[in-house]
């Protein structure tokens, strides 16, 4: 009986360090060997062209209050902003345009616009052409944003779900943190990006727990994106997530198999 408890006992051990709580190094974001008061990181931003299914706000401006009127579809900047402030997202949605099947935003006056590959930046310049048709002398000029950045997050965090940030650009680090973070069983080092391009799907891997993920492109998110966060194996095998837990499972386990040990050598004997 001695040599048995011992061999379980060491067994467990053995089944602890294999499959040992989640580690410090897991959970940190953003680790370096560099030992440093400060480092500087080169930013590789990308601009996101237009895709189909997008939503655009088009916002056309001159000294002509009619013509303002006749060129936009909702009333007026002043009252956009007004209704944006109070209807969110349902606003963007109904006073943008979207971006049909064929590619084009149909715009008052000026008509359709063929808009997919094209960077917001791009479709201004290129509405700015086409008002030189109805103004003279540079009097009037577009505002063009998207409809804020729509992603979803899935995997193992605290909230799942969809979200938009009113931002030009945001980073994968402000997108999980509307999410709540990741869970302690999440996996930090292989978060997957799922983007849509006009061609297709792409699937990339970041891992957050490397100070190298800012020089990736990648860092920043962009409309559509699915960001999913895998889970450590430490979740599928049921292994606690901290030290202490991992010890008061081993020790729960170990003292059921025990008690069916005994229990059994006693009905035998």
């Amino acid at each position: 009986m001695r040599n048995l408890f011992k061999a379980l006992v060491i067994l467990f051990g053995l089944l602890l360090l294999s499959t040992s709580c989640v580690s410090r190094k897991q959970l940190t974001y953003l680790q370096t060997e560099q030992k440093a008061d400060s480092l500087t990181f080169q930013l590789q931003r990308s601009e996101y062209r237009l895709q189909v299914n997008d939503i655009v706000n088009v916002d056309i401006r001159s000294l002509n209050v009619e013509a303002n009127s006749l060129f936009n579809s909702g009333g007026g900047q002043q009252q956009n902003q007004n209704m944006n402030m109070q209807g969110g997202d349902l606003i963007f949605y109904l006073r943008g345009y979207s971006v049909n099947n064929q590619g084009n935003i149909s715009l008052p006056v000026i008509g359709n616009i063929n808009v997919v590959g094209m960077t917001v930046n791009e479709l201004r310049d290129s509405l700015d052409i086409r008002l030189l048709e109805y103004f003279q002398d540079n009097s009037a000029f577009s505002r063009v944003q998207l409809a804020g950045i729509r992603y979803a997050v899935v995997g193992d965090v605290v909230q799942p779900g969809k979200y938009v940030i009113y931002q030009n650009q945001a980073s994968v680090f402000e997108a999980l943190s509307l999410a709540g973070d990741i869970t302690l069983v999440g996996d930090r080092r292989e978060i997957q990006i799922i983007r849509q391009y006009p061609e297709g799907v792409k699937l990339y891997q970041l891992d957050l727990t490397s100070s190298d993920v800012i020089n990736d492109p990648r860092y920043f998110i962009q409309p559509n994106d699915i960001i999913n966060v895998k889970p450590l194996n430490v979740k599928s095998w049921g292994i606690g997530t901290t030290g202490w837990q991992s010890i008061t499972l081993g020790l729960s386990a170990l003292a059921s198999a025990l008690t069916i040990i005994f229990t059994l050598n006693n009905i035998s004997q």
